[in-house]
This record gives C-alpha cells, structure tokens and sequence, in this order.
C-alpha cells in the first residue's frame, strides 16, 4: 500500500485547507522526509486525517475510557472516542481526505471523511459523520455508508486500523511500550500488534471443550443410576392382570348392555303414559275453542247472507262521493273568478300610473343635456390641474429629503472624524500605560507554552504521588486478601472432610436397608398378587355366566309367548286397513265437487245469476244452487267424514306395521337368547379351568395363605382376604424401595457438594497465586511512582525558570506560577495589548479614509439645498392655477360631478320605463286569468250535474236489494266493514277448530293403543333395582379401567426407560473416549484463561520479531543485539563488553531510541501480513539522539528507500532540517490556528 496525497481542513489545529501530494515534487523523490513543528502546532492532526479518511478513527482517540465525555459547543456532551470531536471549535465544517495505491489490484483511490455542524452554525449539533470511497481513475463512488467503506479499505489495503497503525503509522506513546513492559504488559502488546490473540482463544476454547465434555459424561454416568427396569416376571404379572380386567369390562360392558334395553323399555311405557295425558289435553282444549266461536260463526253465516249487496253498496258510496267533491270543486272554482277578475282591475289602473311617470322624466332628461357638456370641458381642465400640482409637489419634496440626506451623511462624517481623533488618542494612552507587559505580548504563545507546560508537569507530580499513595492502599489491601484466601482454603478442606465421613455413613445405611428388603422379595410378592387376582377374576367370570344363562333362558320362553301375541294382531290389523281404505274411496269425489261448489269463484259467479238467463259458464237457464250457507255445510260434512276415513285408514296401517315389528322383535329376542345360553357354557367351562390354573399358580409361591376354595362354586371372601394380605405387604416393600432411592440420591448431592468443595479450593488457591504476583507488581508500581513524581518537579522547575524574567516587570509574586488564575490574568493583559494596538491601527486608517470623503460630502450637500428651493417655487404657481379652474366649475351641476349627475337622471329615467313596462306585463297576464276562471267555472257545474244523476240512480238500486233481503243500511255498514281477507280468516279459523278436534281424537286413540303395547312389554324388574344395578357395575368398570391405566402407565414407563438406556452404554463409551481426547489436548495448550497456548506462540513470535529487529539494529547500533529471556522478557547483549546480558532499562536515552526503532521497523514488517508498506510514518521525538545517533537513525531510515518505501519522520527537533532536506512544516498562526507547508532545502 502506499499513500500518494493527504488533505483536509478544520482537522483539530489545521484551520486553513491543505494538501500533502506526495506524488508531486519535491516529496515524490524523497525516500526520507520530516514533518516538524513547535509543539503543539499540530504535526500529529496530519497523522489524524490519514486515519480519518482511511478508517475513521484517529490515533489520539485509543486513549481514555470509552464512557469518557467533552462538552461540545452545541451544549451536548459527546463520547471522548468520537471522531467528531477532532473537528475544530468554532468550525462549522471538517473533513480529511487520503488519495492511495491499493494492495489489492495496485489502483489509486481516494477514501474521504468528513463532519460538518447543523445549519452551518458553529454551535450547531454536530451531524453524523459521511464517509466515502471512490476509484480516482473514473470518480465512481465505491461506497458511501460509514461500515461498508471501513470493509472496503481492508479489502483494498489488506490491512485492518491496528494493524496499519503498526505498519504504516508508528504513533505516540505505541514507539517505546514493548522496551518498557513488564512481561504480563509485553505479552498484551505482542497479542494486540502481532495478533497472536487468536492462540488465547483456541486455549480457551480447548479448555472449555474438556470441561464440555466432561458435563456431558458424568450426565449420562448421573443417568444409568436414575432408571429402574421391571423383570421379566414382573412384565409377565402385569400382563396376564392387564388381559382379566379387559375380560371383565367385556362381561360387564354386556351385562350393562341388557340392563339399559330394559331401562329404556321402562321409559318407553312413561313416555307413552304421558303423551296419552297430553293428547287427553289436547282434546278438552280444542272442545273448548269450539263453544267459544260460536258467535264467530253465526256472524260469519250473516256475512255470507249479506254478499251480493256488496257491489250495490259500494258503487252507491262512490257515486255519493263523486257528487259531494263535484259541489266543493264548484264553489272553489267561483271563488277564484271573483278573485281573478278584480286583480285585472287594480293592474289597468297601475299601468296608466307607470306610463306618465315616464314621460315626465324622458322630458327632463333632454333639457339637462347642454348643462352636462360644459361641466365636462372643465372637470378635465381640473384633473390635468391636479396631477401637474401633484407632480410638482413630489418633486419638491424629494429635493428637500435629497438635501437632509446630504446635510445628515456631512454631520456623520465630521462626527466619525472626531471619534477617530478621539479612540487614536485613547490606544496611544492605553499603549503607554502597558508599556511594561509589551515583552510578553510579543512572546505569548512561548510563554503560555511554559506555563502549560509547568502546570501539567505539577498535575503530573501530584498524580504520581497519588498513584504512590494508591499503589501503598493497594499493597495493604491485597496481603489482606493473600491472609483471607488462605483462611478460606483451610476452611475448604476442613468441609471436605465432614463430607467424606457423611457419605461413608450414609453408603453403610444403603447396604444394611438393602439386605433386609432384597428387590428378589418384592418381585415374588408381585407374582403372587398376580395369581390371585386371576383367582379373584376367574370366580367372577363363573358366577357371572351362571347368572347371564338363567336370565338367556327366560328371554328366550317370553321371545316366543309374545310372537304369538303379535301374529295375531298383524290379522286383526290387516282387516281393518281394507275397511278403512273402501270408505275412503266412496268419500273422495263427492267430496271434491263439494269444494269446487263453495269455492269463492263459484260463489262470485252464481252472485251474477239471474233468473231466466243463461249461466255463462254452463248455458243452462236453471240455476238449482242459491243457498251458499247450505252449500258450505254439505262440503264440511263430506271433508269430515272423508278425513276420519283417512285417519282411521292410517291406524289400521300403523297397528299393522307395530304388530309386525313386535313379532320381529320376540324372534329376535328368542335367537339371541339361543346364542347366548350356547356362549354362557362355554365361559363356565373357561371360568373352571383358569380357577383350577390360578388356583394351581398361588398355591406354588411359599407365602400364600391358607385356606382357598377348591372350586368356583364356594364361597370366594378367603381369596379377598388373601389379597388384602399380600397388596399390605407390597406396600412395606415399595416404601423401602422409595427409601433407597432418595438415600442414593443423598449420596450423589453429597458427592456433587465435594467435588464443588474441591473445585472452590482450586480456585482459591489460582486467586491466591494471582494475587500473590499482583503485590509484587504493586510493590514495583510504588517504586515507579514515586521516581515518576520527583522527574516532573524537575520539569516543572525548568519551565519556571523560563517563565520567570517576563513575570517580574509585571510585579507578580515568586509563587505566581502555582496560581491557577495567573494564565486568565496574563491572558486578559495580553488581550489589552493587543487590543491597544488594534484600535491604534484602525483610528489611523479610519482618518486616513474620512478627509477625501468630507470634502466631497460639502459640495454635495450645496447642490441638493438649490434644487430643493426651485422646485418649492414651481409647486406654488401650479397650485394658483388649479384653484382658479375650481372656482369657475363650482356653479354648475350645484358642485356634482358630470358623470354621477348625469348617471342619476340617466339611471332614473330607465327604471320609469322598466316599471312602465312591468305594470302593462301584468296586467295583460291578469286579464287571461280572468278569462281562464269563467271557464273552469262552467266545466264544475257541469261535473256537479252529471254527478247528481249517477248518485240517484246508485242509491235507488241500493235500497230496494237491501229491502228484498229485509238488512239494514247500519247492519250492512257493519258487515262489510270487514274486508275479504278478514272474513277468510274468519272462515279458515273455524275450519281449523274442526279439523283440530279431529286430529286430536285421532292422536288420543293413537297414545292409548301405544300406552297398551308398552305395557305388555315392560320387564318384570323394576326400573330403580336396574338403574342401581347400572350405577354399581358402572362403579366396579371404573375401578378396573384405573388399574388397568395404572398398568398400562407402568408398562409404558419401563419400556421408555428401556428405548432410553438401549444406547446409553454406547454413548458413555463414545464419552469417555471424547473426553479422554480433550483432557490430553487441553494438558498441553488449554486452560481457563488462554494464557498457555498464548504465551506459547507470543514467545515464538517475539523469537522472530527480535531476530528481525537485530538486523535493523546491526546498522542502527551495532554494539547492540536483542534476545529474549525467561518467559516473555526481553534483554539486550553488549558486544562490546563481551555480550554481557543487560535489562533493556539499563539503557541511555538514545540508545533506548535506537533499539526502539529497530523494534517498530520489524513490528512494521510482522504487521502487513509478510508484505512491506510503501509508506511509513514514525511520530516519535528524537531529541534524546545526540548527533551521531541521530546521523544513524536517518541513514537507516532512508536505507528503507531500497526496499521502496518512503518514510516520514514526525518531530520538534530542529536539528532535524539540517539532516533531512524535505520537510513538511506546521507552523502556529496564533488563536490556536496552524498551517501546513512543504519545503526542500533552496525552495520554500
């Protein structure tokens, strides 16, 4: 990689812009070059802007606690590690720019920073930053966010941030930090710029992976001991009880079966009871509503006689109607003829009005005619007048405001002259007055320098001294800690013990519980529960089937009794469905043609008939059928008794498919009751022989009581005794099963509590080494110290001296320098001085400038008093002229201007003539009206007439039909009040009451034939001994289907510890072996802080970086030679004492240096990933070589241009620019301002 330019402006001191090409002449062929300057002035910013533009980061920002924060002019405190906080106070704007050749594929970029502040103010807040790199061959901007051009700069350069700063930039404080670490300090440095911290990491990580797996084998170890396995005759037991419980939930599931049939035929015969008592119900209800329509039918019977005077009726209301709003149509109609015709009147008159008003004013408007000419003539006269008085008048006014202008501007300038004399008169006195602080005005900067300098060197001394102090509280705290460490070790062990004899006590406890309840005990008892149980469930299996044969037998004698009884009733049924079904067919056709006949349609068509005349529908002259009352009840006779036809057409039909059923049913009953008395000795012989087998197996075990039935058929409590018996037993057993295992799990917390005790002691004892060693460095810090303190008095001392001969004439204290307020004081003079001499400076200039400007501002001023008089005189003489013209004008029009008199008449005369014209509109539309209302009212008494004859007609037809029928006129309004769909409704009610009391009678027949067949099917137990019967062997399924899950779970336990331990003997194998690997891996490179492997390869590293730094030094200092000693350190060989070993310490100042540099030029080399960096930057004073050294640091450092490299040295010294001719100059400018300047020796 190599840098070819450099620029930026506002970076820290470097105000102004500036540019380092190193591309260009004279530093393009300077293989050595320095970079020099006061300090202060900022030489080491440059350094700041390369890594900025690079990487975004500066040098100076690595030192300080990262949670550190400086005000900011914004008012905001931001990190002491931001890069913002490089940019100059004041500034409102910084950036920092590098151009550079790329390692990666040798083209030049150009990686550019910078930061500005918000609104371009200098207390804005600070923006973030923007950063970005682009290809100098084509501008193309690579990338632009602050992440992705700090990865593109390691790409290109293959260098990260540390890593350059060691290769291509050797800063501050980083140049001699490998010569003054201790050995721990040494090998931090050695991870962090060789990057050998990778090696802590893999012994870490090899440290972590033992103790990995380590947790991982003594886990599967922890559970191989955690399962119990069932035996194999304890898998047998549990089957052969888990296959009877399911034997005898199938019986009871069978039994329940037949109990709940029976359960339902008694419910059956109650619900049967209770629809008999609502159909009962039913019934009376509907016999009620009967009774209470009656008066709905003799009404409706009423109705019906009355119909066929409807039409009548109501063609007499309409006609009655029409007559009555003809007479309201009329009289309205009289009225608004009256009204048009007077209103004609009053609009004749109106116009007349209107006609004369116009020509009175049409007259009056020519005489004005003459008048209006004249005052035009001279209103424009007047208005020329004015607008020429107008412009005078401006024009004088300007004039005078032009000649106070001028008269002001003179007093201005003659007032400035006076102030000018005034404030030269004041700086000249004020300079005399500080006469005595002008030597140190002339040479601030230097003495402010100094006395910086001498109070940070007593700042310095104090905090040695407190760092002395401190290293005092710290050796005493941590021999406290070496005492308490080993306090809590021997208290450790002392644990360790007490847990050693407990756990002896309690394995002693676990052997004895062990012997008394052996597992072998606990099995046989099992095995004997077993047994029984299958004693227990073949007696229960026998006296079931004994009772499931009996109760099959009397089933099967009641399926054929009652096969009987229903073969008989399917005859009897089958009669009484060809009766029903012939009386149906005789009703049906009657029955229709009585419904079409008391239709609404035939009704409103026989209304139409008339005696004599023939029926349109069938032609005949006759017509028998008059009485529609008659006629309804003949149709409601018919559908009657054709409906009780029909229903008992459909009973007949059910007590048929009922009877058959019933006989399907007792067939049924009699085939199963055969297969079940056939199943029924077939499980009484099951039942004896697994008796006899179980019987035979409980027996064989020496522990089973005495005194157990032979057969099934005794009686079966000494087998429930018995069982009683062994499940206590069983019970003290697996208590002391329990028992053992939370005793085994003591053991193994009491084991885990020890090897945490030893692990603690181990710790303990790694503390107390460590801390042992740190007060031993505490002991060499306070040594380091307290020689640190006594250096910086003497610093400070020295920079007094210098200070002291501008101090005196200033009559300040010999102790002033210990002032913190004497820097503000001196300052303020310094600034009086100085402000002195500016103030002097300017009231010279200002003089200067203000004589030419008086004498010009006179004859200005005179002009300006002239042009204001004349134009004075010329506003007066045009003003004359104007009031001279208003005079003459004021007579006419009585002072009215022309236009808005003549608009006024103007306006007048048009509004007689639209009125005019509106009135004569009016009364023309008025007059039509007029004639319009005689005519309506002609056409109303028209209406009025023929509306009178069709009302006397209607009414007379009305009332002599009404009269044949003997109603009258208030009981037809009555009746036909109530619209059609009303009386349908009416109808349609009494037909449902009848067809309901129908149907409930039917229903109620129904209910009692099916009440009868319930009977005599209703079992023989009643329905409370079968509901508990259901309830206990509900109970007793429930006990069997718990166990059997109980079962079931224990089985599924012990098969899932099995698949669980099926592999766990492998997998501890494969564990161990792993383990085994990493505990011999971890022996030679791991451990728990990584220092092993790390120490390891730092001491391999330092091996090469001191063979590297010895050639650079054989030039350097010959006499010289590096080597490393035990562990880490480093020692330097004297050759010429015969290569006597001496601590780098040892060394002068210069000789430090030298070996230094030879050092950083080898740590370069190791930085850059084997390859060389084009450019370096060394930022290191070399003021402690005397002139030969300093003649051997130059010739090796240009002895680098071979390998072709350009170096830059960065330094105060000022013997620096005999020795290197190309030099980068940073120079104060004062107000803490530098500017950057290249130079070569002959050119500036």
């Amino acid at each position: 990689m190599r840098i070819l330019s450099i620029s930026g402006q506002n970076i820290a001191s470097l105000s102004d812009r500036f540019e380092i090409d190193f591309t260009a002449a004279p530093l393009n062929g300077a293989g050595l070059f320095a970079i020099t300057g006061e300090t202060g002035a900022g030489k080491s910013s440059i350094l700041d802007a390369m890594c900025l533009a690079l990487y975004g980061d500066a040098p100076r920002l690595a030192t300080g606690a990262s949670s550190d924060e400086v005000p900011d002019p914004s008012g905001d405190a931001i990190k002491a590690k931001d890069a913002r906080a490089i940019l100059r106070r004041g500034a409102v704007q910084g950036w920092a720019e590098v151009r550079f050749t790329a390692s990666l594929d040798g083209q030049d970029y150009i990686a550019r920073w910078q930061a500005r502040r918000a609104r371009d103010r200098a207390d804005g807040k600070l923006q973030n930053v923007s950063r970005s790199l682009a290809r100098a061959a084509d501008q193309q901007v690579l990338a632009s966010q602050t992440t992705a051009v700090t990865e593109q700069v390691v790409t290109l350069t293959c260098l990260t941030y540390e890593e350059f700063r060691r290769t291509v930039l050797l800063a501050q404080g980083d140049f001699d930090a490998f010569l003054r670490a201790d050995t721990n300090e040494r090998a931090g440095l050695l991870e962090k710029v060789t990057g050998t911290g990778l090696y802590r990491a893999v012994s870490t990580r090899v440290f972590e992976r033992t103790e990995a797996a380590r947790q991982v084998h003594d886990g599967l170890a922890l559970r191989r001991g955690e399962h119990r396995l069932l035996s194999e005759e304890e898998q047998t037991a549990l089957a052969a009880e888990s296959a009877a419980l399911v034997a005898e939930n199938a019986a009871a599931i069978a039994e329940r079966t037949k109990l709940q049939a029976d359960m339902e035929r008694h419910a059956r015969h109650a619900e049967a009871a209770r629809q008999v008592d609502l159909a009962a119900g039913m019934e009376s209800a509907t016999l009620v509503g009967l009774a209470a329509a009656v008066p709905q039918r003799e009404r409706l019977a009423l109705i019906d006689r009355a119909d066929p005077l409807r039409p009548l009726w109501t063609r007499a209301k309409e006609a009655t109607a029409r007559m009555a709003a003809a007479a309201a149509t009329l009289e309205t109609k009289r009225g608004r003829r009256s009204e048009a015709e007077a209103r004609a009147e009053e609009l004749r008159e109106a116009a007349t009005l209107f006609s004369a008003d116009f020509a009175a004013k049409e007259a009056e408007f020519k005489v004005l005619g003459p008048q209006w000419d004249e005052a035009a003539a001279l209103d424009s006269e007047i208005l020329s007048a004015a607008t020429e008085l107008t412009t005078a008048q401006s024009t004088a006014n300007s004039a005078e405001a032009e000649a106070k202008i001028a008269g002001d501007a003179l007093t201005d300038l003659r007032a400035a002259v006076t102030q000018a004399e005034a404030d030269l008169s004041e700086a000249d006195a004020e300079i005399a007055e500080l006469a005595t602080a002008l030597p140190l005005a002339d040479r601030w900067e230097q003495v402010r320098a100094d006395i910086g300098a001498h109070t940070a060197a007593q700042a310095a001394a104090a905090k040695a001294e407190t760092q002395a102090l401190d290293a005092e509280e710290k050796l005493g705290a941590l021999r406290a800690q070496v005492d308490g460490l080993t306090a809590a070790i021997t208290e450790g062990s002392d644990k360790e013990v007490a847990l050693q004899g407990e756990a002896a006590q309690l394995s002693a406890q676990i052997t004895a519980l062990e012997l008394k309840h052996p597992v072998q005990a606990s099995r046989q008892l099992a095995d004997l529960a077993t047994a029984l149980g299958g004693l227990h469930r073949a007696g229960e299996d026998h006296g079931t089937a004994k009772r499931d044969r009996a109760l099959a037998v009397a089933q099967e004698q009641a399926g054929i009794a009652g096969a009987t009884v229903a073969t008989a009733a399917i005859a009897s049924a089958v009669e009484a469905v060809i009766r029903a079904e012939a009386q149906v067919a005789v009703l049906i056709a009657p029955s229709q043609q009585a419904d079409l006949a008391s239709s609404d349609v035939a009704r409103n068509l026989r209304l139409h008939l008339e005696p004599g005349t023939p029926c349109p529908v069938c032609g005949s002259a006759e017509h028998p059928i008059h009485a529609d009352a008659a006629l309804a009840d003949l149709a409601a006779r018919l559908r009657t008794d054709l409906a009780a036809a029909r229903t008992e057409a459909q009973r007949a039909r059910a007590a048929q498919m009922e009877a058959e059923r019933q006989r399907a049913i007792h067939d049924a009953q009699s085939a199963q009751a055969k297969t079940v008395i056939a199943l029924t000795a077939a499980r009484l012989e099951k039942a004896k022989g697994e008796w006899t087998a179980a019987r035979s197996q409980a027996l064989a075990h020496p522990g089973c009581p005495d005194g157990l039935p032979e057969t099934p058929d005794e009686e079966q409590s000494a087998v429930g005794a018995a069982q009683l018996h062994i499940t206590a037993a069983q019970q003290v057993a697996a208590q002391a099963q329990d028992r053992l295992g939370q005793m085994r799990k003591d053991l193994a917390a009491i084991a885990s509590r020890r090897d945490a005790i030893q692990d603690d002691l181990k710790t303990k004892a790694k503390d107390r080494d460590a801390v042992t060693t740190a007060k031993t460095d505490a002991d060499r810090m306070l040594s380091l110290a307290r020689q640190a303190a006594q250096n910086h008095l003497a610093t400070a001392q020295l920079h007094a001296s210098a200070v002291g001969p501008f101090l005196v004439p200033l009559e300040e204290a010999g102790d002033a320098l210990n002032d913190p307020e004497l820097l503000d004081r001196l300052g303020i003079l310094v600034g009086r001085v100085t402000k002195a001499r500016e103030a002097q400076r300017a009231s010279k200039d200002l003089l200067a400038q203000l004589a030419p400007q008086v004498s010009g501002q006179v004859s200005k001023t005179d002009a300006a008093l002239q042009l204001a008089d004349r134009a004075r005189k010329d506003a007066k003489a045009r003003q004359l002229a104007l009031i001279n013209l208003r005079q003459r004008r004021a007579p006419l029009l009585g002072g009215e201007p022309t236009s808005a008199h003549r608009t006024r008449f103007n306006d007048n005369r048009k509004a007689a003539l639209v009125a005019r014209d509106d009135a004569q509109k009016a009364y023309a539309e008025a007059s039509n009206q007029a004639v319009a209302a005689v005519t309506e009212q002609q056409s109303a008494e028209a209406d009025l007439s023929s509306a009178e004859n069709m009302a006397s007609v209607a009414t007379t037809e009305f009332d002599q039909r009404r009269s044949d029928l003997g109603l009258s006129v208030e009981d037809l309004e009555t009746l036909f009040a109530l619209g059609r769909d009303e009386v349908q409704a009416m109808r349609d009610h009494l037909r449902g009451l009848d067809d309901a009391l129908t149907a409930a009678r039917a229903a109620l027949n129904e209910r009692k034939l099916d009440l009868l067949r319930h009977q005599q099917d209703l079992p023989e137990t009643p329905a409370d001994d079968l509901r508990t019967r259901i309830e206990a062997i509900d109970a007793a399924t429930v006990l069997h289907q718990q166990r059997q899950g109980a079962i079931e779970n224990q089985i599924a336990i012990d098969a899932e510890n099995r698949e669980k331990l099926a592999g766990l003997e492998g997998e501890i194998a494969k564990a161990r072996a792993e383990l085994d690997v990493w505990r011999a891996v971890n022996a030679a490179v791991g451990s728990k802080n990584g220092d092993r492997f790390a120490r390891f390869a730092q001491s391999i590293t330092l091996d090469v970086l001191a063979d590297s730094a010895n050639r650079h030094l054989a030039d350097l200092n010959p006499r010289y030679r590096l080597r490393r000693a035990a562990d880490l350190a480093l020692q330097v060989e004297d050759i010429d004492m015969g290569g006597e070993a001496r601590a780098t310490r040892s060394l002068s100042g210069g000789e430090r240096f030298l070996v230094s540099l030879a050092l950083a030029l080898a740590l370069s080399r190791m930085g850059s990933k084997g390859g060389l960096a084009a450019t370096l930057f060394i930022d290191e004073g070399f003021g402690s070589l005397d002139a030969a050294s300093l003649d051997l640091a130059i010739d090796a450092l240009e002895g680098l241009q071979s390998q072709g490299r350009q170096v830059g040295v960065i330094s105060h010294v000022e013997a620096m620019k005999d020795r290197i001719p190309v030099r980068i100059t940073v120079t104060k400018q004062g107000g803490g301002k530098s500017a950057v300047r290249i130079a070569a020796d002959g050119t500036t």
